[in-house]
């Protein structure tokens, strides 16, 4: 049974995982290639509609950084359950989660005890989404749900899985 992944930097800067499988720990490199320095691609840039409202003085920008936590929210694919540990001693806040780690994905149809919300909002039309996003976000500003809706939908393959399943699901429908 395999209980974890670490992975540590050794003295000579090569990087390594450690598999625990039961109670036994083994070493595994993963690459000791040019003196052990690892280099990864570059991040793609972030959209511009993220950049402006990280940036700019704009209402909507203002409005976004104050809730962003509620956009990301309401925006997200899945919910994140996990056994939130606090602290053992005094310092810096340190969010600590202990056990396992579970992302709940909604089915890609609500029901009648469960309103439409994550992943499900992105087989409808936009405007619909961010109605039902709204419903509990009076402070966001529904023209900035607009359009980060519409980005998510053009760029983030999750978005496109949903929407590919409920077409599949429209053109193949069971009995």
């Amino acid at each position: 049974m395999l209980r974890s992944i670490i992975v540590e930097l050794c003295p000579n800067s090569a990087v390594f995982v450690g598999l625990f499988i039961g109670r036994k720990r083994k070493i595994l490199p993963i690459s000791t290639q040019n003196d052990g320095k690892v280099q990864l691609p570059a991040f793609p840039d972030a959209p511009e509609l993220l950049k402006a409202l990280l940036t700019q003085n704009s209402p909507d920008a203002k409005n976004y950084r104050q809730r962003i936590r509620e956009y990301n929210f309401a925006l997200a694919f899945a919910s994140l359950e996990a056994q939130i540990k606090p602290p053992r001693r005094t310092g810096p806040y340190c969010y600590r989660l202990h056990g396992q780690v579970h992302h709940r994905v909604s089915p890609l149809y609500g029901s009648d005890q469960h309103k439409e919300s994550y992943g499900q909002l992105y087989i409808f039309d936009s405007s619909e989404a961010t109605e039902k996003r709204l419903s509990n976000k009076q402070n966001c500003l529904q023209h900035v749900f607009e359009k980060l809706d519409f980005m998510l939908r053009e760029i983030n393959p999750f978005a496109q899985s949903y929407l590919e399943m409920h077409r599949l699901v429209q053109e193949h429908p069971t009995t």
